[in-house]
């Protein structure tokens, strides 16, 4: 039987006492950054996991058994944790039905917040969580997710990745763009905006595109680069998109955000230009947040039925805690469409 890695190895390895192993791991001051660095080289070559917080208690029915350990929730770094409207909802339905299933989320942090090694190793760490749920994570972040993997086995995105050893939970993008896209073009509209996330390197954004420009393509209406731009999932970074696009000699007629919290974004912009939703131009997105219907006027949106979402991720993600299910499935949730009174049919 393999021998478990202790602090005093550590310790040993990096030629310090054990109480300075403990202050590097726990990013306490007083310690020079060249045993930091030692410290942590050591950890690295050791691959050593703290102990403190004690080993994962199994939960038991009847004496078997059930599942293992409390989760862990790493969001996407872009994402406010409790302002960002969809995330704060996602969190919110997540510690509700935590609560009925007596488990417990131990953190919620985001990539950035965990870039923090001594952070990272002490809570992405299987010695205080069986799993971990992620939120938003894409493509592009593949290396923080092998990163995350070598210290906690489970793992499920509330969101898409190709890559087909994650288990996915996600809305249906490519339908909820192609709908947004063509319930506009069936008003009338063929001089479309479309307001991405990161057009390259986000794949639930990619999805919401590739819808968009399928309705297009269907509507014999070509294809325009110049009526796409990056809002970067953030209010502000929406603003200056749809400002750009409002620049244009001609003006597009319609905008389709693919999150509803850039929309925010893209009704500032455009007011503030002394433009009219939708008399001057209609306003289309995706996620149907709580704000939406409040919204002036209300938001036309995709819809998606979050709380199953948060719930069949979870359960997926029990599943493979338990050590019965198989990583790499893939849920697509269906979408409707949720009009109101942000989008009007042109002459």
């Amino acid at each position: 039987m393999t021998k478990a890695i202790t602090i005093k190895d550590i310790a040993k390895d990096a030629g310090v006492c054990i109480k300075t192993v403990s202050r590097v791991i726990n990013n306490y001051p007083h310690v020079s950054e060249d045993i930091r660095k030692r410290v942590w080289q050591s950890v690295d070559a050791f691959g050593y996991i703290p102990n403190e917080m004690g080993k994962r208690l199994a939960l038991r029915k009847n004496g078997h058994p059930v599942r293992i350990g409390d989760i862990g929730c790493i969001l996407f770094s872009n994402y406010e944790k409790y302002s960002e409207p969809y995330t704060a909802e996602i969190l919110d339905e997540l510690d509700r039905v935590l609560l009925k299933m007596g488990i417990r989320n131990h953190f919620t942090y985001t990539l950035d917040e965990l870039a923090d090694r001594s952070l990272f190793i002490n809570t992405v760490n299987p010695n205080v969580i069986g799993g971990c749920l992620l939120i938003g994570l894409s493509d592009q972040h593949m290396a923080e997710i092998d990163k995350i993997r070598k210290k906690v086995k489970c793992l499920v995105l509330l969101g898409r990745i190709k890559n087909n050893t994650v288990s996915c939970v996600h809305p249906d993008g490519f339908m909820g763009g192609f709908l947004a896209t063509n319930y506009l073009i069936n008003m009338g509209h063929r001089r479309i905006g479309c307001i991405v996330g990161y057009l390259e390197k986000h794949s639930d954004t990619k999805l919401r595109f590739n819808g968009y420009k399928k309705a297009l393509e269907e509507a014999g209406i070509p294809y325009d680069e110049a009526l796409v731009k990056e809002g970067k999932f953030s209010i502000e970074e929406a603003v200056k998109a749809t400002d750009s696009l409002l620049k244009m000699d001609t003006l597009p007629t319609a905008i389709y955000s693919v999150s509803d919290p850039m929309s925010i974004g893209v009704y500032k912009a455009i007011q503030k230009k002394g433009l009219q939703i939708p008399r001057d131009i209609s306003v289309i997105s995706f996620d149907n947040i709580n704000l939406a219907p409040h919204l002036y006027p209300a938001l036309t949106t995709i819809g998606m039925d979050k709380k199953e979402m948060v719930k069949m991720a979870l359960q997926v993600l029990i599943s493979e805690m338990e050590g019965k299910g198989t990583p790499g499935i893939k849920i697509t949730f269906p979408v409707e469409l949720i009009e109101r009174q942000s989008c009007r049919k042109l002459a």
